[in-house]
């Protein structure tokens, strides 16, 4: 998935409300620490290394939450949505998408698409096209590993 520079925003704070949604609150975190903190800090200097790190949380984000019931998935549609902020489903779909893509292109061509597939590929668990999927990972480590 790719996060363009006129969206960084809305997605930014997706991932943001998303992560205060779906995570424990974690009292020994320092606010310097925080996910969306260190991602401002490298926005503000590596506007496009932030929008990978942007693309790598949201694809993250997403895997956490394959396990969620229908209701939940709803409930937080239904919250973001009210924010103005894309769907839980709207994202899942977008992520799919781009998995698709690289599939059928049959090749891992970043590190980006590397994290992309790895998050979806264990997400699937022990399903049938998982094995493609680590096939692409096994071939794209192999090639980096040579280069």
């Amino acid at each position: 998935m790719k996060v363009e520079a006129g969206e960084y925003e809305t997605l930014r704070r997706w991932a943001a409300e998303m992560f205060e949604l779906t995570f424990e609150p974690l009292p020994n975190l320092k606010p310097e620490d925080h996910p969306i903190s260190v991602l401002d800090a490298t926005a503000a200097g590596a506007p496009a290394r932030a929008r990978q790190g942007l693309a790598m949380m949201i694809g993250d984000e997403v895997e956490m939450t394959a396990a969620f019931s229908p209701e939940e998935v709803a409930r937080l549609d239904s919250h973001l949505r009210a924010l103005a902020l894309p769907t839980l489903s709207e994202m899942r779909l977008r992520v799919m998408k781009a998995v698709r893509r690289i599939a059928a292109r049959g090749a891992i061509r970043s590190d980006d698409e590397y994290f992309l597939i790895r998050n979806a590929v264990e997400a699937l668990g022990d399903k049938s096209n998982a094995q493609e999927f680590w096939r692409l990972l096994g071939d794209y480590e192999l090639r980096s590993s040579t280069s």
